[in-house]
């Protein structure tokens, strides 16, 4: 702030320099002007001082004491505010070096005492004194201390007790016992809070000790709630307490049970490997399903009273009604399949599955190329037997001629079909079914009565709920960090077909986790399985119809969708479909290089014509002549509405003029694309849908199947409307016009996306 400048006629010049205008300052200028001096104020130190005879810094120290030692004409005084550091310090080097015009004053005052200080400073500066610091401070008063009349209980008493007084206190009680459950409630909740962070930090036992607390204080206040009840009801206040209690009894049981769930999950698993089980043994197993069955319910019950209960006031709440959602939803899943667990776990029969390990860092449509499998066999509750063979050891022992995929014999120049190569299809029904067909052939084993393809990134997923394991046989430390760097380095070293290095590890892998099942935390173990279902990285088949359907109808068993609309009664609906599929030709692992986003951007003509255009990013960061990369030799396929009109394609934009080409229930393109090491490539494919949108309200649905096996990859969807139509609603968190939608998201699983229109 720029200070003002007064000035009066006198012989005497003074200068005040403060970078403040504050009220000690303007007492202190008062004061001066009395002294009839010439007075000047600045905010910056002057060019020269020879012209003032006192000046003044008013907690100013940017200037130092020695480049005012030689202007002996001028008195220099410093006012510093309770600074005893710089005080010491200017005083200090002008007593060491005898500066008598320079004058230091450390002022430790109140607003109250400045105009007695400053005629302190004015006199110190002014006097004869060769003292060259000064020190005010005022110390506070000490007030005497009252004496108290004595305490005169009695008066007291007597004084108090007034019928006011005693309506009051009466009053007061009733309020207070009305109140009294609302802090062991608001405890009962903390308790909870507290126990719900323990989990995520994975403190199971301070966990179990908050739940215990909190469900003491929820029992001490639904005690003292009865009382007010009545009351709170007469009022119409008591739903909101009532509500608030409901939610902490839920997630109390839920925070109880999932202990007992996990417990007896644990106790199933742990009987399912115990070998040469009694009768009782196996009675007892599926008791503990069916008491499993019921904690399930109970505890899905309490999990979606809680997601009604719980308000969306704050984005944490709206987050955690969310989670709950999401919870609800694979709980149903378990609910939905435990009727099913006796026949999976083969209660009073036998059951065979087989088990398909993918790698899918060297891609196929349907998950991966096949290096190895397991074939389990199941008997009352009991696995009877599990063993995992190389792939190469059935296909050696093939006989008959079967004729693969044109891509293979094309682009691999194999002339036979094998199991190794089976998955092809994208379509794991089929896939499996080719499977049972090939091991029937080449070992004679077949009839399973259900299959599951688990790829490398499954594995990876299971073996983080396990954490470690230690391999004896190998002396390896098995993480799902370092799983496939392992199992590559035994597989592909010293590698041929028909070595057992691969086959041997894998088998002492899988034994030694099915050996440490008796370590892993449950509830993480089916978090880390599901969430490989969900994303495609485990998927299930099986022969029996009613199992196949919960595995159809949660998205688990890898089967193509049809590309037909799934909205019920939809009077005008136009389905849309895509599904992109990769097959890794190249003999090498660069789908651990690959990155693969898309971008589809539909556009609808004033016509009500529907023009797509998808485009492919493929990016391999794998380096020349380093395995497991190299390039990335991909016979890349798309799968489209039937009868859809393809324009072009195009490859770095290039017209590809010669492709693949079948319209049976889909419209399906293939053609090979290389991928160079350290190098990009863009396919970009435009065509046209064979329906039209008409006058009126419309539906239009984007089914987007995600390959098996693949990464989760990013999506760029663009959705245009003439002038014409306006888009109504969707089921998609778009940048949403009128006429447009802009949507980023990452696909892990397949999805449908629903945009509702008026044209």
């Amino acid at each position: 702030m720029l200070l003002t400048t007064e000035i009066e006629n006198t012989n005497q010049k003074i200068l005040i320099v403060s970078q403040k205008d504050t009220f000690f300052l303007k007492l202190l200028k008062t004061e001066l002007e009395k002294l009839q001096v010439e007075l000047t104020v600045a905010s910056e130190v002057p060019d020269r001082f020879d012209k003032f005879f006192a000046v003044f810094f008013v907690d100013f120290t940017d200037i130092i004491p020695s480049d005012l030692k030689k202007k002996k004409g001028t008195k220099f005084i410093f006012i510093l505010f309770d600074n005893s550091e710089d005080s010491k310090t200017i005083s200090s080097y002008c007593y060491d070096h005898h500066v008598k015009h320079i004058k230091v004053i450390n002022l430790q005052s109140q607003t109250n005492h400045f105009k007695k200080d400053i005629e302190t400073i004015l006199w110190f500066t002014f006097s004869r004194t060769e003292d060259i610091f000064l020190h005010i401070y005022h110390e506070p008063k000490i007030l005497n201390k009252i004496r108290k009349p004595k305490f005169d209980l009695k008066s007291r008493i007597n004084k108090f007790i007034t019928p006011k007084n005693l309506v009051i206190t009466g009053v007061w009680v009733v309020v207070t016992a009305h109140l009294l459950f609302i802090p062991p409630l608001f405890l009962s909740g903390l308790f909870n809070y507290q126990a719900v962070l323990a989990i995520e930090k994975n403190q199971e036992d301070k966990s179990q000790n908050y739940t215990i607390f909190g469900k003491k204080m929820l029992e001490i206040s639904e005690s003292l709630f009865t009382f007010s009840k009545p009351a709170f009801h007469f009022f119409s206040i008591a739903l909101p307490f009532e509500d608030f209690i409901q939610m902490n009894e839920s997630i109390n049981y839920i925070l109880t049970k999932r202990v007992v769930i996990s417990d007896l999950g644990t106790k199933l698993i742990n009987g399912l490997f115990a070998k040469d089980k009694t009768q009782q043994e196996i009675d007892d197993l599926a008791k503990t399903r069916r008491e499993l069955t019921v904690e399930i319910t109970g505890f899905a019950e309490n999990v979606q009273l809680l997601e009604a209960k719980i308000p969306e006031w704050t984005p944490q709440l709206k987050k955690g009604k969310q989670s709950l959602g999401k919870i609800n939803e694979g709980i149903q899943t378990a609910i939905s399949l435990m009727p099913n667990l006796d026949k999976i776990f083969a209660e009073n029969s036998e059951k065979k599955y087989l088990i398909l390990f993918a790698n899918n860092m060297e891609l196929r449509p349907g998950g991966g190329f096949i290096g190895s499998f397991a074939i389990l066999k199941m008997k009352n509750y009991t696995i009877e037997d599990i063993k995992v063979f190389d792939v190469y050891d059935a296909d050696g022992q093939l006989t008959a001629h079967i004729d693969p995929p044109d891509p293979i014999s094309k682009y691999l120049n194999q002339t036979h079909w094998f199991l190794r190569d089976s998955a092809f299809t994208g379509d794991f029904p089929t896939d499996f079914s080719e499977a049972e067909k090939l091991l029937s052939m080449e070992i004679g084993e077949g009839n399973f009565d259900g299959a599951a393809l688990v790829t490398v990134s499954g594995v990876q997923n299971i073996l983080a709920a396990v954490k470690t394991l230690y391999i004896p046989d190998y002396k390896e430390i098995i993480t799902g960090d370092n799983f496939y760097i392992k199992a590559q380095l035994y597989a592909e070293e010293d590698f041929f077909p028909g070595s057992r290095e691969k086959k041997s590890f894998l088998s002492a892998v899988m034994n030694q986790l099915l050996l440490g099942v008796d370590g892993v935390s449950l509830p993480k173990l089916v978090e880390k399985i599901e969430t490989s279902l969900d994303q495609k990285q485990i998927v299930l088949f099986s022969k029996d119809p009613a199992l196949q359907d919960i595995f159809a109808k949660n998205y688990w068993s890898g089967q193509i969708l049809k590309p037909n609309c799934t909205v019920p009664d939809a009077f005008h609906c136009i389905p849309d479909f895509l599904y992109q599929l990769d097959a890794n030709l190249g003999v090498n692992k660069a789908n651990f290089f690959i990155k693969r986003p898309i971008k589809l951007k539909v556009q609808i003509t004033p016509e009500g014509k529907i023009q797509n255009t998808a485009t492919f990013v493929y990016e391999n960061n794998s380096y020349p002549n380093v395995f497991p990369g190299g390039p990335y030799k991909n016979y890349f396929q798309l799968l489209l509405p039937p009868n859809s009109i393809i324009n072009f394609i195009k490859i770095d934009g290039e017209n590809v003029e010669e492709y693949d080409e079948t319209n049976f229930g889909y419209k399906q393109i293939g053609f090979l694309l290389t991928v160079p090491p350290q190098t990009k490539s863009q396919v970009t494919i435009t065509y046209s849908l064979p329906t039209t949108i008409v006058k009126g309200e419309g539906i239009y649905q984007l089914i987007l199947q995600k390959q098996i096996g693949t990464p989760n990859y990013d999506l760029e969807f663009e959705f245009k409307m003439p002038s014409n139509a306006t888009i109504t609603r969707n089921n998609l968190s778009p940048l949403a016009k009128d006429h447009e939608i802009l949507y980023n998201t990452s696909v892990s699983s397949d999805r449908i996306f629903l945009i509702e229109f008026n044209k």
